[in-house]
């Protein structure tokens, strides 16, 4: 009777747990989803608002960063250990941002606004989804928030470059859709949380973890190979940091500025057809870290690079196909680095560790990735779009080339 009604037990905390950092995962996609709509309608907005390719980098930007912004906070304070109030707060700034963007289809400052709003929201709910997650899951959760930012970012783009093409309002229609799927998300999260309320507030019990401590259990995660000095520990860190800034920073080329440039060189009025490029690349790094488990960090760096010099060949050609092909390598690669970067640096951590310093590690990532995405466009802007493209091939190669002299000899077993 005592086995049976522990065996009850058990199976109940099982359920809840699943429940909870199911709706958490839920919740956090539909906010990334809400942060790549624009993305393939950005060629509308640049014809109907008489906008440049700098100001339609600009508007990517802005997103960056009020995300970065968020991160820097929410991993210097403690935030982390509200999560169950922190996300739920964080999808209904994400529903006031598509009210927003709604209104920029004839007003350009609604639409800086509206990106601002789904910087602040993604930024949010990606520390606290990465704190449920740990908690409800333990190390299955580990990666969650990578997972969750890949699919959203590609449903985001196939969802609203269907609807734009196909449904009345191409910049108006998708977000009173959104804005019904969050609102959806967020009653079901809030049932799921209330229900595990008890379960978290005994996880995230404990207090912060200092950085000596991380090096130590990053030594740990290097499972297979003799223990490391403390200088080499953080040399790994360095090149997990460097791993997912280079996975992360293809983004801010193929979502934010290829989709102009496809439709400057092809002259193609499809929104779908200049799509295409982000598209294929978070399809491709969504499957990656699972259809790609064997490939090695070496690889993946390698992959990048190469990818970086085919875009701007396929640019300077006007071959899609080309351009396609580059993405097919870009996602590959990017779906392996960003996710084996974040669990590089966040080896070991407690739940609320996890939410502040993938935090960080985002903070970081998308730092990068504005400046790199506003700074391609400005060259862009100036010298044309195989100029800009000239400027993304030195960066990427120079930072894969960095990253590989880091990790050399370091990267944990399997990675």
């Amino acid at each position: 009777m005592t086995e049976t009604l522990e065996t009850r037990s058990t199976q109940r905390d099982r359920g809840i747990r699943l429940r909870c950092s199911l709706a958490a995962s839920v919740g956090f996609a539909l906010l990334i989803v809400g942060s790549n709509i624009p993305a393939p309608i950005l060629p509308i907005y640049r014809d109907e608002l008489q906008l440049s390719t700098f100001t339609v980098t600009a508007l990517f930007a802005a997103y960056l960063a009020a995300l970065v912004a968020t991160f820097t906070t929410v991993a210097r304070t403690t935030l982390t250990g509200s999560a169950a109030v922190v996300l739920p707060v964080s999808l209904g700034i994400g529903m006031l941002a598509d009210v927003a963007l709604w209104g920029g289809h004839d007003a350009v400052g609604w639409l800086f606004a509206g990106r601002i709003l789904t910087g602040l929201a993604a930024g949010l709910g990606t520390g606290a989804t990465a704190t449920i997650a740990v908690a409800m899951r333990g190390e299955r959760g580990r990666a969650i928030a990578a997972t969750g930012t890949l699919a959203g970012s590609f449903l985001g783009l196939v969802g609203a470059a269907t609807i734009a093409e196909f449904l009345p309002g191409p910049t108006t229609t998708v977000y009173l859709c959104h804005i019904a799927l969050v609102a959806i998300a967020l009653g079901l999260l809030v049932v799921a949380l209330v229900s595990a309320r008890s379960v978290l507030r005994v996880e995230l019990r404990g207090a912060a973890t200092s950085d000596a401590t991380i090096d130590r259990d990053l030594a740990a995660f290097e499972v297979g190979v003799p223990a490391v000095a403390v200088q080499d520990t953080r040399r790994l860190r360095w090149a997990g940091y460097g791993l997912g800034i280079a996975g992360w920073a293809i983004g801010g080329i193929v979502v934010g500025l290829l989709p102009t440039v496809v439709a400057d060189e092809l002259g193609s009025p499809s929104i779908i057809v200049t799509a295409l490029a982000p598209i294929v690349l978070l399809g491709v790094a969504c499957l990656s870290p699972y259809v790609f488990r064997s490939m090695r960090a070496e690889a993946a760096v390698v992959v990048i690079a190469v990818a970086a010099v085919l875009c701007l060949v396929g640019v300077w050609l006007g071959n899609l196909g080309l351009i396609l092909s580059c993405c097919v390598l870009w996602g590959a690669g990017q779906g392996f680095a960003y996710a084996c970067g974040l669990r590089i640096v966040t080896a070991g951590l407690g739940p609320v560790d996890q939410g502040r310093v993938a935090s960080r590690y985002a903070s970081i990532c998308y730092g990068f990735t504005g400046v790199l995405a506003v700074t391609t466009g400005a060259v862009a802007t100036a010298w044309g779009s195989v100029g800009g493209m000239v400027l993304q091939a030195v960066v990427f190669v120079t930072l894969c080339t960095s990253v590989a002299v880091l990790g050399h000899r370091r990267w944990p077993a399997g990675v």
